[in-house]
């Protein structure tokens, strides 16, 4: 159909590219290599590298139990953004070998409805990527107003710079811009960090649904959508192609499968780890710190951090989960397509596909934890029962 040479699945990632090659990342095709090399070290030592350094020593010269968990809830945060776009980088051959993946799925496409599927699940990556994008603008743009607004000179964040910037204007207006700036660039490096895996995940689930309908057309009647009992062996001959097709697709999904399991688990790792601990940071904070405190700005911005990673784990175990039970949804299909009429060829390729899929995908952090909402529900069980423990200890 003529649909199919206009649909590119390459194109829900579109963003997250730019923003990759924006950062140092992956090289654009039209940039000299010596010179796009010699930007991506200097932004990678400004930003990914000197930005978090200014909030790991700056813990080191907390006065107080207040400070030191203002400034744990933002260095844990920064740090772990900057491990998984670290992830980006290490995984980038990968992605390439993904988008060959996806090339050759796109060109699968059979009906109008595989094709409708297919772009709503494009638009729904691209819509993420939209709404992390203004979360992070809204969040940059409320640190901004607060300093603009605050009674004494402060930064955006608590940091560390070695200059006296609370007496000395031009050392304020020094600080002041390089962590504008970098804050900008990491902002835009958070998006892309925290989109991409539920985005990988939603078009993976996507072809899964697409495969799963070719699989239970096998053996029905076009005229009436029935499985049909009586077949020539002309027809036999057609849907032994078709399900041989099948099965190809299904080894390419899986082959995607794995590599999106390779991409993301470090990640969702590193997500894990610091929501647990922003929590019990941000648990501790408010529970002995905010009568004695009279600094709301503070507890506003931890309250945000709270917020901010627990939705980031919410949103990559919910499409784990979706992705999860389309993975058993397909199992299912081979098991109900239209076998009993077709030839022995058929059964026997039926037979031995259905042992490969005995297992259905399921996306898991480290290697061990599953990503799903399950795990999801008992971060947040843990997260419940540490702020009664500390609550009775209070």
């Amino acid at each position: 159909m003529e649909y199919r040479a206009h649909l590119d699945t390459n194109t829900a990632f579109r963003y997250h590219w730019l923003v990759w090659q924006l950062t140092g990342i992956i090289q654009p095709r039209y940039f000299s290599t010596y010179f796009y090399r010699l930007y991506a070290v200097l932004v990678n030592i400004l930003v990914t590298f000197l930005f978090p350094l200014t909030f790991v020593i700056n813990v080191f010269f907390s006065k107080n139990l207040q400070q030191l968990c203002e400034n744990l809830i933002i260095t844990l945060s920064d740090i772990t953004a900057n491990l998984k776009f670290l992830n980006v980088f290490l995984v980038r051959k990968e992605l390439q070998r993904i988008k060959i993946i996806f090339e050759y799925l796109d060109k699968r496409l059979n009906t109008e409805e595989e094709y409708r599927q297919l772009k709503r699940a494009i638009r729904t990556a691209q819509l993420s990527f939209c709404i992390f994008l203004v979360i992070s603008t809204t969040g940059t743009s409320l640190s901004l107003f607060m300093v603009l607004y605050s009674e004494e000179r402060s930064l955006l964040f608590p940091a560390w710079y070695g200059l006296d910037w609370q007496n000395n204007d031009l050392a304020y207006a020094v600080c002041f811009t390089y962590q504008l700036v970098a804050l900008v660039v990491q902002a835009i490096q958070n998006v892309a960090n925290d989109s991409y895996p539920p985005a990988y995940l939603i078009i993976l689930t996507s072809h899964m649904r697409n495969l799963e309908l070719r699989v239970r057309a096998v053996g029905l009647s076009p005229a009436d959508n029935k499985e049909n009992m009586f077949l020539s062996k002309k027809e036999q001959q057609l849907d032994l192609k078709k399900f041989n097709d099948c099965i190809e697709d299904f080894i390419q999904i899986n082959r995607l499968y794995n590599l999106i399991q390779k991409i993301l688990s470090k990640a969702c790792l590193a997500q894990f780890i610091c929501t647990a601990l922003v929590q019990c940071v941000v648990g501790l904070h408010f529970l002995y710190l905010l009568d004695e405190s009279d600094d709301y700005g503070a507890q506003i911005l931890s309250f945000i951090f709270f917020f901010a990673v627990t939705m980031e784990v919410f949103i990559i175990c919910y499409f784990g989960h979706y992705m999860s039970a389309q993975s058993l949804a397909l199992i299912d299909a081979f098991y109900e397509c239209g076998w009993i009429p077709q030839t022995l060829a058929f059964r026997r390729n039926l037979i031995i596909t259905l042992m490969r899929t005995q297992k259905y995908a399921i996306l898991y952090a480290g290697s061990y934890i599953p990503v799903d909402l399950p795990t999801f529900l008992l971060l947040m069980k843990y997260a419940y029962s540490t702020f009664t423990l500390l609550l009775r200890f209070k």
